[in-house]
């Protein structure tokens, strides 16, 4: 009897008659790169569409449940319009959807690259050199999500691609000079032995600090927009 059952279920698949669980549609908006396993390059599309691939959240901000592309297309091979930045910077998710909801994300790469968008316009901005600086103050989301969302650097680091190349000096208030993150390595200090008794002190490790230097400066008051960031965690 196992064996007939056996042959029968052999059967249905050589048939097609156990077919595969539909795989689940993600919700993409605007360009983005496609994965290796899906052949690699770029969606070209520009409005809402699906796929049935993930997105990961170092590259990718969800806005009204679909998820924008925050990374640089040109590593990618976006060869359509692209503006040169450097360093890290703010982004106005609603101008790239085309929608009326504000929602600014953060773009982590350090250093010169690119996006296929140029940045909203006021003072926070500055164009030097063939690219943009971001001068404004930071708030508070962006300094809490940077431990983990400085890892799309990884991501980045082993393509190879032609890069903008910006040799001026940064303008007065860049980022990169105002938000400075230095780690001071554990030091391992070895167990102190007293004389007399046998009595072990243990000094351990002492922590790694922390300290970001926050440099203030005027600057104008904009409307109220609503920042988010993502923890640190697998991706989707």
């Amino acid at each position: 009897m196992r064996t007939t059952i056996l042959i029968a279920a052999l059967l249905m698949i050589a048939a097609g008659g156990v077919r595969a669980a539909p795989a689940r549609q993600v919700h993409y908006a605007g360009i983005h790169p496609v994965p290796a396993l899906e052949g690699g390059g770029i969606c070209h599309i520009l409005g809402p569409h699906v796929h049935v691939y993930p997105a990961d959240k170092l590259q990718y901000r969800e806005h009204d449940g679909e998820y924008v592309f925050v990374g640089d297309p040109v590593a990618y091979g976006w060869d359509g319009p692209h503006y040169a930045y450097k360093g890290h910077h703010p982004i106005d998710v609603e101008v790239i959807v085309g929608d009326d909801e504000p929602d600014v994300e953060w773009c982590y790469l350090d250093g010169p690259h690119y996006h296929a968008f140029a940045p909203a316009e006021g003072p926070d901005f500055q164009f030097a050199g063939g690219a943009y600086f971001y001068v404004g103050k930071p708030p508070k989301a962006y300094l809490d999500a940077r431990p983990a969302m400085v890892k799309i650097n990884a991501v980045y680091r082993p393509i190879v691609y032609a890069r903008p190349t910006v040799t001026v000096a940064a303008p007065t208030g860049w980022i990169g000079a105002n938000v400075e993150v230095v780690t001071v390595r554990p030091k391992v200090v070895t167990p102190v032995r007293a004389i007399g008794p046998t009595i072990w002190v243990d000094l351990g490790v002492v922590a790694p600090a922390v300290i970001v230097h926050d440099h203030r400066h005027r600057h104008r008051h904009h409307k109220h927009k609503k920042f988010r960031h993502w923890h640190d965690g697998d991706d989707d």
